[in-house]
């Protein structure tokens, strides 16, 4: 059975059974700073389970993308040398929140692995929690399961999501790949081991509990259920193999390695074991079969190659492939290749590859090119500290030494190792390790959110706690920049609070609002809140948890939870903001039309006074594409086109082309923004009614951000054509000053006349010219006798004249008076 058929059979089986199929979120995690990457099927629905998000579904079943490369789950060097580790891999999933539990949750996964699958009962193994007879019992008396084939186990049958929060016992489904596949016969202390062997499949987590500090577990009043089945692993066992990169999945990426290093990928173990070059080739293509699928995946999805945070971890898998593909061969390119393989295979599950297959594949084009050079660089330099060492009679290369290449020129750890030991260095790998250790913690602390500090933290629970009492605030800011509100909540910044009075600051939640709440790439709006006993200033207003945080200083008075309050939005700040959103949204498409549908947004930030926005493009926009890019812009907005505002279901939408950007967290209900038939894109945020209303729009500057990143910073409305008349009345300034200059030039230049002189001389010559003129007249016979003559006295005359005048007037004008 195909890898696709599989797929295809686990979300069909689940939809009979009631599921939701829900697509997969992107691998960058939508609005949690917990998170490096996606890394399992429920980081989509964690505010569902933590009760923070509802949803019109209460059964889910998804084939999510994960990437586990940083961080707590890190498989990033055992990738290539085991038969089951991967950076990237697919979890399949399905879901209760507060719905069915244990019985049907079990019950779903025994019957569509024996069922569906028809994989043979003695080939599995069952897991329960030390403490879960509940589970056990419907093991053997619901699914028929024998007590010998049911194993308990403690920590690795408990689940977590932190320290505090959802948690519960876990049954996990193990399937034995024979006595080929390991030594150990006996299932139990097989599994206990991690025998490769017996390996997990399927793992159902109950979640039942909320543990509270210190370990505290209080039962929930509605049980939910969050299982992952490994899909590779799956794969491997339908398709009879051990090893999950000798399966359909990976077969046409590794013939690509193949077709372009020209050499045979070896799986039999027996040939490996006795052939240490074979074992060493065929771990390489491993490397870059796994790490060209979390490559391409996390470039789809956004990611971008750097020195920082998730780019910092992309870059270090994209420069590990490169490297055993300059291992393999030192002559070949392997991962674009492999890449483009990828795609071509897997793009029919995830169009997104498809749709950005030519950014996709320039950006690792652009990456293996830089590390190439850094490649050689790294080489001289371990070189000189290697003479170095030997010179000072130094036995170990070290730490610091081996970071700095590895850090600053990418060079891999292992092949700074391998030279090393073949110039009788050893390597202090614990030196570097605590520099690898500080340089993660900076990584971690580096991506968006950071952890949070304790200000952060406490706005979240604040957000979190009144949330579950008094749901999303209702926002009204879309038709009306003020309103008339309750205060349901005040914090201090640190703790909750009744009432704050004048000169203190801190969050203030109400009922609806018409203050606009950080998002989209979009500022918060500011304004003030007034009521008969205080004045507040909003500063800021952000979001959390469908929760609106206001934050506010009492400029006067006191004001308390439960008052009654006017809210005013600054409408000035809230009109322009609201222009240079709108203004983004036609220069998205604009650049799409003019680059290529390669052009993704990466990050945006939209104010009162202009629009910064970053877009996936690998080089300089040229002086014509910019001045393309603005005339399409501006064509829109002199059509005076409609803006529509729709909600509509998020695949709806999808399905009507709107277009869902980089980093944004979208629901079941989405808001797709309309302008004409130029633009239509998923958007929260505010914007004109009609483009007309933007005025005008022009470009300011485009440069670089990072690799394959470039900027864009733009202005509209008043504030741009206020620029564009500036540049026009500069521009004529320029001309008249150019005249003058020139005209003192022939003025001062030695030997010409001075200006009175010339004026003088003009003169002259015209008298001379009149008096001319007269002698020219004659009778009306002999004019109609000589027409050459006439028609050239005609023509010179006038103009002659004519062009005089005009040039002592503009002189005198610059003359003393």
């Amino acid at each position: 059975m195909k890898s696709s058929e599989i797929r295809n059979l686990f979300i069909n089986y689940f939809k009979k059974n009631g599921h939701t199929p829900v697509p997969s979120s992107s691998l960058i995690p939508e609005n949690d700073p917990t998170l490096l990457f996606a890394n399992a099927g429920m980081n989509q629905f964690k505010n569902t389970f933590l009760g923070l998000e509802k949803r019109d579904y209460t059964r889910a079943v998804t084939s999510q993308k994960v990437v586990r490369a940083g961080g707590k789950h890190n498989d990033l060097e055992n990738v290539g040398f085991t038969a089951r580790h991967h950076t990237f891999f697919e979890m399949l999933g399905n879901f209760s929140f507060g719905d069915y539990f244990k019985k049907d949750a079990i019950h779903f996964a025994w019957e569509f692995l024996t069922k569906e699958l028809k994989i043979p009962k003695e080939k599995l193994y069952v897991t329960v929690h030390l403490s879960d007879d509940e589970a056990a019992d419907i093991w053997h008396t619901q699914e028929g399961v024998p007590r010998e084939r049911i194993f308990r186990f403690d920590k690795d049958n408990f689940w977590k999501m932190g320290d505090t929060g959802p948690c519960g016992p876990c049954t996990e489904i193990f399937y034995d790949h024979g006595p080929k596949a390991g030594k150990e016969s006996d299932p139990y202390k097989g599994i206990a081991a991690g025998e490769d062997r017996f390996v997990e499949i399927w793992n159902l987590v109950f979640m039942q509990y909320f543990e509270n500090p210190p370990g505290t577990l209080t039962p929930l009043p509605k049980p939910s259920v969050d299982t992952g089945a490994g899909f590779e692993r799956i794969v491997a066992a339908m398709q009879d193999k051990f090893n999950n990169y000798d399966t359909e999945l990976f077969a046409p990426i590794i013939a690509r390695a193949c077709k372009i290093g020209n050499f045979e990928y070896v799986s039999d173990v027996d040939v490996l074991a006795k052939n240490k070059a074979i074992q060493e080739r065929t771990a390489a293509i491993r490397v870059l079969a796994d790490h060209c699928r979390s490559t391409g995946f996390l470039i789809a999805d956004g990611a971008l190659p750097s020195n920082e945070g998730r780019g910092y971890v992309l870059r270090r898998i994209m420069r590990r492939a490169i490297r055993y593909g300059h291992k393999l061969n030192d002559k070949c390119s392997f991962l674009p290749g492999m890449v483009e393989a990828m795609i071509d295979h897997m793009g029919g599950d995830y169009p997104e590859l498809v749709a950005r297959k030519s950014h996709i594949i320039n950006t690792v084009k652009d990456e293996e090119t830089r590390f190439m050079t850094t490649l050689d660089q790294g080489s001289h330099l371990l070189n000189d500290e290697i003479s170095k060492a030997k010179n000072k009679g130094l036995k170990t290369l070290s730490g610091d030494v081996i970071f700095k290449l590895y850090d600053t020129y990418g060079f891999p750890v292992d092949l700074t190792n391998l030279i090393a030991h073949e110039n009788g260095l050893a390597v202090d790998e614990a030196a570097f390790e605590k520099e690898m250790d500080q340089a993660r913690a900076k990584a971690k602390a580096s991506w968006k959110g950071r952890g949070m500090q304790a200000d952060e933290a406490h706005a979240l629970q604040f957000a979190q706690e009144n949330y579950s009492r008094h749901g999303a605030t209702e926002f009204t800011g879309y038709d009306s920049m003020n309103g008339h509100s309750q205060v349901l909540a005040l914090s201090d910044g640190i703790n909750k609070v009744q009432s704050l009075n004048a000169g203190q600051s801190g969050l203030l939640l109400l009922n609806k609002t018409p203050f606009y709440a950080e998002g989209g790439g979009q500022v918060g709006d500011h304004g003030v809140l007034k009521c008969d006993q205080a004045t507040l200033i909003v500063h800021n207003c952000t979001k959390s948890s469908d929760m609106f945080l206001h934050h506010i200083e009492v400029e006067s008075g006191k004001i308390e939870t439960n008052t009654h309050v006017d809210a005013q939005v600054s409408d000035s700040a809230r009109r322009n903001t609201t222009t240079n959103h709108s203004a983004t949204h036609l220069m998205h498409a604009a650049l799409r039309k003019v680059l290529g549908p390669h052009v993704t947004q990466a990050g945006s930030l939209v104010d009162a006074t202009r629009t910064r926005f970053d877009f996936t493009h690998n080089k300089a926009l040229t002086p014509e594409e910019v001045s393309q890019v603005e005339t399409l812009v501006n064509a829109e907005i002199g059509k005076s086109q409609e803006v529509k505002a729709e909600v509509m279901k998020h695949k709806q939408a999808l399905d009507k082309g709107a277009m869902a950007l980089f980093g944004e967290k979208y629901g079941d209900q989405v808001r797709v923004l309309t302008m004409g038939d130029f633009s239509c894109e998923l958007c929260g945020g505010t914007h004109v009614k009609n483009t007309s209303e933007i005025r005008f729009f022009k470009i300011i500057s485009e440069g670089g951000v990072s690799a394959g990143v470039r900027r864009i910073e733009a202005i509209a409305g008043e504030t741009a054509v206020q620029f564009a008349m500036y540049n026009i009345q500069q521009n004529h300034l320029s001309r008249a000053e150019a005249g003058l200059e020139n005209a003192w030039t022939h003025f001062t230049t030695k030997g010409s006349p001075g200006v009175d002189q010339w004026i003088e001389a003009k003169k002259s010559e015209v008298k001379n010219l009149e008096k001319k003129s007269k002698k020219c007249r004659v009778d009306k016979l002999t004019w109609t006798k000589l027409p050459a003559r006439r028609k050239t006295l005609k023509q010179n005359k006038a103009p002659q004249s004519s062009s005089l005048q005009m040039s002592l007037s503009t002189i005198a004008k610059f003359l003393p008076k």
